[in-house]
């Protein structure tokens, strides 16, 4: 009889910190709290951790990870619905994580490690694959746009992506995000193609946009008869 693996305590602070980051909001959410969610003893958790910022900055590593791996693997669009799958599948991701991006600011000044990990995260290894999902619409002639724009529309993409759910969230002055948030920010990203992309495809995508306009404000609509 195979004997099942029991999970690290390492591993489940880690784990149980991002569900109650997510549901009741990082600033919210103590180490106190996190131990009397896993029924252990403070002094257990520190052992671990010694403080909250460090159960961060483990999360943060997963989270990059998590989407490095994506950007990598995930099979290149071939078309404007495919690249809006693509699209979604990052957001998918920092759904997963979004506590991180409710306050991105804060969480980096408060600590310096937090601070390289994401520094070198955006600008190292993000940004240029961003670059060849535009190289790859370039190429198949959907868009049109010299390497200078493909370098700025990429970097302009990651900036809507990684402040969105702080944006979205005081627009709409919900201080727990829903996922109607994550499909408009699938849209606000994708529109910074339109002015690049060829004429024929333009029909395409502004059917495509109006899908998932009406699906945000469906989960909107959800959301609000649900409170």
């Amino acid at each position: 009889m195979v004997k099942e693996h029991k999970q690290s305590t390492y591993t489940r602070i880690v784990d149980a910190a991002l569900v109650l980051f997510n549901e009741e909001g990082e600033r919210n959410t103590s180490t106190n709290h996190i131990a009397a969610y896993l029924n252990i003893s403070p002094g257990n958790l520190y052992y671990h951790f010694r403080n909250k910022d460090e159960i961060i900055v483990q999360l943060f590593k997963r989270y990059s990870q998590d989407l490095l791996s994506y950007l990598h693997d995930a099979k290149l669009p071939a078309g404007v619905c495919d690249a809006i799958d693509y699209m979604s599948g990052v957001y998918d991701i920092m759904w997963r994580y979004r506590f991180l991006f409710n306050d991105v600011n804060t969480l980096l000044a408060r600590s310096a490690e937090l601070l390289g990990e994401h520094n070198n995260f955006t600008q190292a290894k993000v940004s240029p694959l961003l670059v060849n999902l535009l190289a790859r619409l370039n190429s198949l002639g959907i868009m049109q746009a010299d390497e200078i724009a493909m370098n700025d529309l990429a970097l302009n993409m990651w900036v809507i992506t990684k402040y969105w759910f702080d944006f979205d969230g005081s627009i709409h002055g919900r201080a727990k995000l829903t996922e109607d948030s994550k499909v408009r920010g699938i849209q606000r990203t994708l529109s910074l193609l339109r002015p690049y992309l060829r004429k024929e495809y333009l029909d395409e995508f502004d059917g495509t946009m109006n899908r998932l306009l009406a699906e945000s404000k469906r989960l909107f609509k959800k959301e609000a008869e649900s409170e």
